[in-house]
C-alpha cells in the first residue's frame, strides 16, 4: 500500500490529505475549503478516484448529514421491502420516525466502525489515513442509495400506490414486468454503491485486493444489519 503526495521542492513523500510538506513546509497543493456537492457527485460518476481524493483533501466534510439522512431513509425502505418479501401475512409498518432513527443510528455506527478499522489496518501497512476522511468517503459512496430513495422510490409509489408495501395484492401481482424491472434497478443501485465503496478505499490505499475485500465486507455488514432491522423493526 502506498498513497502519498510527493513534494515538488524536496521530494518528501507526504500523506494524500497533506497540504504542507512535513519536511520543508512547502505547499503541496491548493487549499480546498469545502466540498461543492453537485460537481463532486459528478466526479464520482465520471472519475471516482478524483472525486474521492477531493473529498479527502477538503477541510470541511460538508453534506455528510444530507447524504446520510437520505441514505438512512432508503435503507429503512429496504428493510420494509425485505420484511414484506418474507411475510406471509399483511405486514404492519408503524412508528416510522422511531424506526428511521434506529436505521440512521445503525448506519452511523457501521460507518464509524469501519472508518476506525480502516485507519488501524492501513496504518499497519504504512499508509496514513484519518477517521474523518474514511467516514466521509464511505458516506459519499452511498449516494446511489440517495438517488434510489429520492427517484426510484417515487416511481414505485407512483406506479403501485399504497400496494408498494402490501401483499394483498403485491406489486408483483399487480404489474409483474414493472415490478421486476424496478427490482433490477434496485440491484443496480446496490452494485453501483459497492463499486463506489471499492473506489473510496482504493483512493486511500491504491491496493486493489485490499479495496475489493474491504468493499465486500463493508457492504455485507451494512446489508446484513438492514436485514436484521427488517426483523427487529417490523416483526
Amino acid at each position: 500500500m502506498q498513497n502519498t503526495i510527493s513534494c515538488k521542492n524536496c521530494h518528501m513523500e507526504n500523506p494524500i490529505y497533506g497540504m504542507i510538506c512535513k519536511n520543508c513546509k512547502a505547499y503541496l497543493r491548493e487549499k480546498i475549503f469545502n466540498i461543492d456537492l453537485w460537481p463532486t457527485l459528478g466526479l464520482l460518476v465520471e472519475n471516482p478516484r478524483k472525486g474521492f481524493n477531493l473529498i479527502i483533501q477538503s477541510e470541511h466534510k460538508n453534506f455528510i448529514f444530507f447524504i446520510s439522512f437520505f441514505a438512512a431513509f432508503k435503507f429503512l425502505i429496504d428493510s420494509m421491502f425485505i420484511s414484506l418479501a418474507e411475510s406471509k401475512q399483511e405486514p404492519v409498518f408503524g412508528n416510522f420516525i422511531k424506526n428511521y432513527f434506529i436505521e440512521a443510528g445503525t448506519l452511523f455506527l457501521i460507518v464509524l466502525l469501519f472508518s476506525l478499522i480502516f485507519k488501524l489496518v492501513t496504518n499497519n501497512f504504512g499508509v496514513s489515513t484519518r477517521i474523518k476522511d474514511n467516514f466521509s468517503i464511505l458516506v459519499y459512496s452511498m449516494f446511489p442509495h440517495v438517488l434510489g430513495g429520492i427517484l426510484l422510490f417515487v416511481v414505485e409509489l407512483t406506479i403501485f400506490g399504497g400496494n408498494v408495501f402490501s401483499n394483498n395484492p403485491s406489486p408483483f401481482q399487480l404489474k409483474e414486468f414493472l415490478a421486476y424491472t424496478l427490482l433490477l434497478f434496485e440491484g443496480m443501485i446496490l452494485l453501483w454503491s459497492m463499486f463506489l465503496s471499492f473506489m473510496a478505499v482504493l483512493s486511500q490505499t491504491r491496493d486493489i485486493l485490499y479495496s475489493v475485500i474491504s468493499a465486500i465486507i463493508f457492504n455485507f455488514v451494512l446489508y446484513y444489519c438492514i436485514y436484521l432491522n427488517s426483523h427487529f423493526l417490523f416483526n
